[in-house]
């Protein structure tokens, strides 16, 4: 068997045809992956992985792999040689073993010289080292077991017949059925249970996950059970008559069935082993119990197809690989259809579709391609619907913060994919909407100031407004109250009913001014006063764990403000100046409530402290101002003045103040041991310590209105964050519907928000000055290895016999 395994290496090396193979195989790599634009190359995507390289693997596989088999079983029976091997005293199975071992140690032998990509990108990494040094491996582990089945499939179709190009031939379209026709047929359409075969005996569908790096066993089976059944199969063509024999007959249906016994269990048996970094490609528990309960066929719609950029490439396989895993544990199919709004090539009914996808809340992006006439814009639509049972909900995988680059965008939408489904599969599945309350009575922000935010929260809970008497009745109706910037003072009695609604569990977000700023006295002249406002909520707060403070931040990173700078008796000219009164606040980046949103829009905002001295309650700051803040004790005179006389730079000199915090635990009752009766209130009612809840408490109120204009009927809004001088909307919207989403979240499926894969870029300078360098070393010195390799193997093999 050793004998007949270095025989078939030394005829390999001894032949044209085969330092050929490999180096068309290493040419058409190299090009590919350095030299040629496009999907798979490296320099011009950017990112420091060889996920191209895996990717373009299995189609170049398709040709070098049959043509290292052609000629293992076809040259020997052209040749009548291989009689006399059969005559030796080896087993069938002991021959067929030989040429599939030599086959793969030849076939690593054509993957050496590509270990110089990985460390081409393992040095233009930023920084060096940058690649997933796991992931990477892991997906060269999935090239090897591909590489089995092809050399199995190589081998059944060279014992065929007597001429290697027929053998070829056989090979490469016997391969690629494997590898993609199955799952063309699988998508085309045809019964549940057919479309379940064939996808599973689709190639592409076991090497997508070990392409990552994930190494899972029901494809490790896959693999080795197919690679089997295919030399086992090998053996009836190498005699005349072998199918025709009943112990042979008798044997392969016993293999068969052993093996589809095992097929059948390792489909149950989940097992994943992720070799990547950050373990990218790793489920939560609370998205695969979630998936665990799809007890309904569920489709998914993806809209984002097409020529994409490499950013937008990483997001639609991010997808699909969430997708892939979400189908192991989900009892009913997840099937994933891709539809491409440009593929209808009838401009009305193209028009009539991605209107209708917009009214669905599928949110397009503009994209800008290069083609051949030049640089040429259109839509794309990075989300999908997803429908089950009968409903369906948009989901919109491209994140956008302005504050950041497009890679960094990229890479925290890629971060959010696993949440956004488990977020529409909860929606979708549950059976009861939450209540979220606006609290009236305390001179609240009126239904026109709160309509942009209510609207956005009527898709998924049951608003509706109520007082504090009515909250004493209905506290266990309501899941979540929000108090949206109060103006006059509470009583004792209102207080009582909010405090109990919380001892029972309730969520509560508090949006306070603490310091009241005429507004209406600033627009008709230069200056107004900024003081404290009495809301009598100071000791409730303060009890809770929050202390608000009565003054103003003034923030260097703030909005702008539109002033006529014109003398008197000229044309109005307005100028912009900025605004420091109008912090753009900072979402905490270490919550998954605040984590990568943008930044927060808001005007006249105080801070807050957190109160030590309840180790129950944990307390969390999730919005701040940015590095370059100050105080201003109030009272105090705001003044436009400061825009022609702004404070000295030096004075903004404290970092990231507190204006947002989130209070997680058990609450005690600032009623505790006080006595109630002059409220009417038995003391036998009071609940004096909480049951395990949220809160959510920001030293801002106008942080949820959106702007109104009365003139028209019915008023007009803004959406909330709008901020009318620039014209650019901020995070408001996001930021709060994150906070109620949290406050409402008993699963811990808002957790999902904190998965943090690392960014890895390629140093774009390096690659700018040096991308000449790389293209020419990485596509020929792997050539030149290979040559260099043949031209000293023949020349000591020459040697050698010219010797003897």
């Amino acid at each position: 068997m050793y004998s007949l395994f270095k025989k078939e290496i030394k005829t390999f090396f001894g032949s044209l045809i085969g330092y050929l193979a490999i180096l068309v195989f290493l040419l058409v790599t190299g090009m590919f992956l350095w030299v040629f634009p496009g999907a798979y190359n490296i320099p011009d995507n950017g990112y420091a992985t060889l996920e191209g390289f895996f990717s373009l693997a299995p189609w170049l596989y398709l040709f070098l792999i049959p043509a290292i088999t052609m000629r293992f079983f076809a040259e020997e029976k052209r040749t009548g040689t291989l009689e006399i091997l059969l005559t030796r005293p080896l087993s069938d199975l002991q021959l067929i073993f030989a040429k599939f071992m030599a086959g793969m140690v030849l076939v690593i032998f054509s993957l050496l010289p590509t270990l110089l990509y990985f460390l081409s990108v393992y040095l233009l990494g930023n920084p060096i080292g940058s690649i997933d040094t796991g992931a990477t491996w892991g997906s060269f582990f999935g090239l090897f077991f591909l590489a089995a089945i092809y050399l199995a499939i190589g081998i059944f179709a060279s014992s065929l017949t007597d001429n290697q190009i027929v053998s070829f031939i056989l090979a490469m379209a016997l391969s690629f059925v494997f590898y993609l026709g199955f799952d063309f047929i699988a998508t085309s359409g045809i019964p549940y249970i057919l479309e379940q075969i064939f996808g599973w005996l689709s190639i592409s569908n076991h090497y997508l996950s070990a392409s990552r790096g994930v190494i899972d066993l029901r494809d490790l089976i896959y693999f080795t059970g197919m690679t089997f059944l295919f030399l086992w199969f090998t053996r009836c063509f190498l005699r005349k008559g072998t199918w025709r024999q009943n112990s042979f007959r008798i044997s392969s249906s016993f293999v068969v069935f052993i093996l589809l016994i095992v097929f059948l269990i390792s489909g149950n048996v989940l097992y994943r082993f992720d070799l990547t970094s950050d373990k990218r490609y790793s489920l939560s528990n609370i998205s695969a119990e979630l998936a665990t309960e799809l007890d309904h066929p569920v489709e998914i719609e993806f809209y984002l197809a097409g020529k994409l950029e490499p950013g937008l490439r990483k997001l639609q396989q991010e997808v699909f690989e969430k997708i892939a895993v979400l189908n192991v544990y989900a009892p009913k199919k997840i099937r994933l259809r891709i539809t491409d709004p440009y593929a209808i090539s009838n401009p009305e009914k193209r028009e009539k579709f991605t209107n209708d996808l917009i009214k669905k809340g599928i949110q397009p992006t503009s994209f800008r391609q290069q083609t051949n006439q030049g640089v040429s814009s259109k839509l794309i639509f990075p989300g999908a619907v997803v429908r089950y049972n009968g409903k369906e909900t948009a989901v919109n995988f491209l994140k956008y913060n302005p504050d950041f680059s497009h890679e960094a965008n990229f890479n925290h939408s890629a971060e959010s994919v696993e949440f956004e489904l488990a977020n529409a599969f909860q929606k979708l599945m549950r059976t009861r909407h939450s209540t979220v309350a606006f609290l009236e009575g305390q001179g609240e922000a009126d239904r026109y100031q709160v309509y942009d935010f209510a609207s956005a929260l009527a898709e998924d809970f049951r608003v509706t407004q109520i007082s504090t008497d009515s909250l004493a009745e209905k506290s266990d109706k309501i899941d979540v109250l929000i108090i949206a910037n109060p103006t006059e003072p509470f009583s004792e009695k209102d207080k009582f009913y909010i405090d109990q609604f919380i001892m029972k569990g309730g969520k509560t977000l508090w949006l306070v001014d603490p310091v009241q700023v005429s507004l209406d006295s600033l627009s008709t002249g230069y200056q107004t006063l900024a003081f404290p406002r009495n809301l009598n909520l100071g000791d409730q707060l303060f009890r809770y764990g929050v202390r608000l403070n009565y003054e103003l931040l003034q923030d260097v990173e703030c909005a702008r403000l539109r002033v006529n700078t014109a003398p008197p008796g000229t044309p109005p000219q307005f100028t912009l100046h900025p605004w420091y009164y109008s912090p753009l606040l900072v979402p905490s980046d270490n919550h998954p409530l605040s984590r990568n949103l943008n930044r927060v829009f808001t005007e006249f905002v105080s801070s807050i402290d957190t109160i030590t001295g309840n180790p129950q309650v944990q307390k969390e700051i999730i919005l701040s101002s940015s590095p370059y803040a100050r105080r201003v004790k109030s009272p105090s005179t705001v003044s436009l003045k400061n825009i022609d006389n702004p404070p000295a730079r030096e004075l903004f000199n404290q970092s990231f103040i507190p204006v947002g915090a989130l209070l997680e635990g058990t609450f005690t009752s600032v009623f505790k041991n006080r006595m109630l009766e002059a409220l009417g209130i038995p003391d036998t009612e009071i609940i004096p310590e909480s049951q395990p809840t949220k809160m959510v408490v920001i030293a801002d109120g106008g942080i949820i209105t959106n702007q109104v204009d009365y003139s028209g009927n019915p008023p007009r809004f803004h959406e909330m964050g709008f901020d009318r001088v620039s014209g650019q909307t901020f995070g408001n919207k996001e930021f709060l519907l994150n906070t109620v989403y949290y406050l409402n979240d008993n699963r811990g499926i808002m957790q999902l928000r904190n998965r943090n894969q690392k960014l890895r870029l390629l140093d774009k300078v390096r690659l700018r000055e040096e991308k000449p360098l790389w293209q020419w070393l990485n596509v020929l010195l792997p050539l030149a290895v290979i040559a260099l390799w043949g031209i000293a193997y023949n020349f000591m093999r020459n040697r050698r016999y010219s010797r003897s």
